[in-house]
């Protein structure tokens, strides 16, 4: 069975999953989730790749492409919930707090090897980074699909004018 025919019959079912739920999900098709990375696209319009290769009113699937030395911006994912697998490679996942000024501080690193799975919780603020020399390749599941993302600067990278 090749993996998007184990994805539709997973996922084609799922109404309103969870985290857990979608994590569940996947762990079902583990034996396919290596060939993630046949579905992989060369970045353009961001520093990373990413192709949606499932979708429904209910959740998408996403396969995420990390070259090496690149990185995700710092980001939530609006009303989602999510759940992911490393593919291939290794993944630093940066998770954050916003400071009393709404920007971004560390509050903790994940390292995430092949083969690990893991998950994005409703509200999480976070980047995930390549900082090695292979190519990182995820799967994500989200529920309900992505629509109000939002982006963070952290402090050093905005602009201050004094007046």
């Amino acid at each position: 069975m090749t993996l998007l025919r184990a994805i539709e019959q997973t996922f084609c079912s799922l109404k309103s999953p969870t985290q857990d739920e979608l994590k569940q999900a996947l762990q079902t098709i583990e034996h396919q989730l290596s060939a993630a990375s046949d579905y992989k696209t060369e970045p353009t319009q961001f520093p990373y790749g990413r192709n949606v290769i499932y979708q429904t009113p209910e959740l998408e699937v996403i396969v995420i492409h990390i070259p090496p030395a690149s990185a995700t911006a710092i980001h939530n994912h609006g009303t989602s919930v999510g759940a992911a697998y490393v593919a291939a490679g290794t993944i630093i996942n940066s998770k954050f707090k916003l400071d009393a000024y709404g920007y971004p501080t560390l509050e903790s690193d994940d390292v995430l090897q092949e083969g690990d799975y893991f998950i994005a919780p409703q509200g999480q603020i976070h980047q995930m980074t390549n900082p090695f020399h292979t190519s990182a390749v995820s799967l994500h599941v989200y529920s309900p699909p992505l629509s109000s993302v939002t982006r963070y600067l952290p402090y050093n990278e905005v602009l201050d004018y004094v007046i």
